[in-house]
């Protein structure tokens, strides 16, 4: 009897172990599909949650798109106006670097031409200067010649004075009688009138060639820009005609016409018409 409790018992036993352990399970699949309906729950909640926030974001995104592209619409426009106002000037730039270096190359011709009439000006000063040291020399030497030919006239008239006064001492002492001393007074006295008018003649000659020589002219230049030189130049020119004039209606001796050719040969010729002022 004990031995059939004991087997009875058994499968008993184990039918409880297996509705306990089966119970388990159940409980254990009822616990883990609560939990996972939960946990889908939970999910379905996060989801939505991160949906909406994915909308959200995305709204965001593309309001900042947006925003982007109208910015960059804005930046594109304003770079191509920048661009169009850099070209405009940079060609502006340009045109006035070609009209500089157009100024540059005219202010450069200029310069080489005012050194050129500059060295030219230098030149004909110099070749003025050396002209007119020369003519001056040249008058200085036809002066002193001129004013020894007047110093030899002098001793001359001086010489020919003595030898009058000898003659006529010559005469007195031998003319004897009246009629003979006054013939021969009368010849003396024609004798030394003449002499006398040629003594006077070389007087105003003389007198014309030192107003002529303080005018200290160069007849062969005619200064235009100078009232005074050209008023002394002009006076000067009277004083050498009235000389001419005078030597040959008083039908002087030749010594005489040297100084008036060697300045009349000046008024001839073409002058030099030149501007210097003072």
């Amino acid at each position: 009897m004990e031995r059939k409790q004991n087997r009875l018992s058994m499968p008993m036993n184990q039918g409880l172990a297996l509705m306990a352990i089966s119970a388990g399970v159940i409980l254990g699949l009822v616990g883990s599909t609560a939990w996972q309906y939960t946990q889908r729950n939970a999910d379905k909640e996060l989801l939505a949650t991160k949906s909406t926030l994915i909308v959200e974001q995305q709204a965001l995104i593309n309001s900042l798109m947006l925003a982007n592209q109208g910015s960059k619409q804005e930046l594109t426009a304003g770079y191509d106006k920048l661009t169009q106002t850099v070209l405009a000037r940079t060609q502006k730039i340009d045109s006035q670097r070609e009209v500089i270096d157009k100024l540059q190359l005219q202010l450069s011709y200029q310069g080489k031409q005012l050194k050129r009439k500059d060295k030219d000006i230098k030149y004909l000063r110099s070749s003025f200067q050396r002209e007119l040291d020369k003519s001056i020399t040249e008058q200085q030497l036809i002066l002193k010649a001129d004013q020894a030919g007047l110093a030899i006239v002098r001793d001359q008239l001086k010489l020919e004075s003595a030898r009058l006064q000898k003659q006529e001492a010559q005469v007195v002492a031998r003319l004897g009688d009246v009629e003979a001393w006054e013939k021969k007074k009368a010849e003396f006295e024609v004798l030394y009138a003449s002499e006398a008018k040629e003594a006077i003649h070389v007087t105003r000659v003389d007198s014309l060639m030192n107003q002529f020589n303080r005018l200290q002219v160069d007849l062969d230049v005619m200064n235009e820009c100078d009232k005074a030189y050209l008023y002394r130049y002009n006076e000067a020119k009277s004083i050498l005609n009235h000389i001419r004039t005078y030597i040959q209606s008083n039908e002087m001796k030749d010594d005489y016409y040297f100084y008036v050719i060697s300045n009349d040969s000046l008024i001839t010729v073409q002058n030099r018409k030149l501007c210097l002022d003072g």
